[in-house]
């Protein structure tokens, strides 16, 4: 008897985290366009492309998103108008629509002198030690693809140093399409990385201001 009360039990759990599971909405599709990229020297389509798919990458990581890549119809150019984003976000089928645009993407180096200490401290081993910055600032307007509306606009940024040469913004990307992780240790990959990794997330916050 005590057997049979378990076995209920257990059916009883288990169809109440079966249910609970049925009853959790699926998450919302979040359709990503190629970032505007005009205001940074030297990216082009591929840079923009590729930001897109980071932003991805990181919404997947999230598991509160389902991330997809849209694609500019040849006729639409940056900066894309909300109604043109709703129009592709709904023949994509998506409940949301990401239009981003990279507001700053900039880099810097530093050298300064070094010592060496050791056993020849007293002679002195002078050297130069490089550190590389970079700072990415991107803005986001989330798009309704049935009103064509902006819902919410918000704005993130990434900062990252490190020592030795760094990677600028357009290589680093292109490091994605390569399948090159180099970029990922960089300055600017550090940089692009936390940024996307805010993007995921405030747009995650905003997500239930969407019809799903």
């Amino acid at each position: 008897m005590n057997r049979l009360r378990s076995v209920s039990a257990a059916l009883v759990v288990l169809l109440s985290v079966l249910g609970a599971s049925a009853a959790a909405p699926a998450p919302i599709r979040a359709g990503i366009l190629p970032f505007d990229v005009v205001s940074v020297d030297g990216a082009g389509p591929s840079a923009s492309t590729a930001l897109a798919k980071l932003i991805r990458i990181e919404m997947i990581k999230g598991r509160k998103l389902t991330p997809v890549l849209l694609t500019l119809p040849p006729e639409v150019t940056h900066p894309v108008p909300s109604e043109q984003a709703a129009t592709i976000g709904k023949s994509a089928d998506v409940g949301l629509v990401l239009v981003g645009t990279v507001v700053d993407a900039s880099t810097s180096q530093t050298s300064h002198s070094a010592n060496t200490g050791g056993l020849l401290s007293s002679v002195g081993i002078s050297g130069r030690i490089d550190r590389s910055s970079a700072e990415v600032s991107l803005h986001l307007d989330l798009v309704d693809p049935a009103t064509g509306k902006v819902v919410d606009s918000f704005d993130v940024d990434g900062k990252a140093s490190d020592t030795g040469v760094g990677m600028d913004f357009s290589t680093a990307l292109g490091g994605i399409d390569a399948g090159d992780v180099a970029w990922e240790k960089t300055p600017m990959g550090k940089a692009l990385g936390n940024a996307a990794r805010k993007v995921s997330d405030e747009v995650a916050k905003r997500a239930n201001r969407f019809v799903r």
